[in-house]
C-alpha cells in the first residue's frame, strides 16, 4: 500500500529528518479529529490522530499503532493515502506527515492524555474547527476521497 521506499527516498533528497503519520477514520459523511491537550505542541488545535515513525517501523505499522495508542480503536484495514505535508517542531525541524486512510473495527473513542476531546466532524464543519492550514487542507482532502 504505502511504497516506504519512495517515501523515505524522497524526504532524505529534501532534508526531511523525521516522518509523521497521521490517520483519517472515517464513519459516514464524518472524519474522526481530536484536539490536542491545551499543555502540548499546537494545544487546542484539532487534527487527525497520529505521530512519529519510530526507528524500525513502517509507517503503515506506526499509523496502526498510534490508532490504538491515541483513540483504542483497532484498525481492520489501510485503504489508501491522501495529502501530507511538512511542519516542524521546537525538538523536530523537518518533519513530513504522511496521512493514511484507514478503516477501523466497530468501537468507541478512548483517548489518552495527549488529546482532550474529540469530535466527528462533516466538510462542512470544518471552517468552524481549530486547526492550522496544513491539515485543514489535507482533511478536505479526505472528503474528496470519499466522496466518490
Amino acid at each position: 500500500m504505502v511504497d516506504e521506499y519512495v517515501i523515505r527516498e524522497k524526504a532524505t533528497k529534501e532534508g526531511i529528518t523525521h516522518i509523521s503519520t497521521g490517520v483519517a477514520i472515517v464513519r459516514g459523511d464524518k472524519v474522526l479529529l481530536v484536539r490536542r491537550s491545551i499543555n502540548d505542541f499546537l494545544g487546542g488545535y484539532y487534527e487527525l490522530p497520529g505521530g512519529g515513525v519510530d526507528y524500525g517501523e513502517t509507517i503503515e505499522e506506526a499509523a496502526i499503532r498510534e490508532i490504538k495508542e491515541e483513540t483504542g480503536l483497532l484498525t481492520s484495514r489501510v485503504i489508501t493515502t491522501f495529502k501530507g505535508f511538512d511542519y516542524s517542531t521546537d525538538k523536530k525541524p523537518k518533519v513530513r506527515q504522511i496521512n493514511l486512510l484507514i478503516e477501523v473495527k466497530p468501537g468507541e473513542v478512548k483517548l489518552s492524555n495527549e488529546h482532550d476531546d474529540f469530535l466527528w466532524a462533516k466538510e462542512e464543519d470544518l471552517n468552524d474547527i481549530k486547526m492550522t492550514e496544513s491539515m485543514f487542507e489535507c482533511i478536505k482532502d479526505v472528503f474528496n476521497k470519499i466522496v466518490t
